[in-house]
């Protein structure tokens, strides 16, 4: 579980810091078109910052998406959950030793 879990934490803090700093060149350039434009300053601001961040999130939440399942543990893996849309990570642990070869799973925490 460590070896995974670290580079999955390690990877998934670089993709949230990244996406900061693209938000922060989101003001930044939001600021610029709307000082270009002071008739309609507040409509460029908001159609530049609002565009570029949320073009920024969606992306961030697809690249996580994908570092999750790449760098998966042994004892996760993806599950769709009846009336959810999307599959989860879960991790699966075995209820009881002894029971280990015939898979007796326990009931699966959430892991996100």
């Amino acid at each position: 579980m460590a070896s995974n879990a670290y580079k999955r934490t390690v990877w998934l803090a670089g993709i949230r810091i990244g996406a900061n700093v693209i938000m922060l060149a989101a003001v930044c350039v939001a600021m610029y078109q709307s000082f270009l434009h002071p008739a309609e300053a507040l409509s460029v601001f908001c159609q530049w910052f609002f565009g570029i961040t949320i073009l920024t999130w969606m992306g961030a939440r697809q690249l996580a998406d994908l570092v999750r399942r790449r760098l998966a543990d042994a004892d996760e893996g993806l599950v769709r959950l009846p009336g959810h849309r999307k599959s989860a990570l879960m991790r699966w642990r075995v209820a009881d030793p002894s029971l280990a070869p015939s898979f007796a799973i326990a009931r699966p925490s959430r892991h996100a």
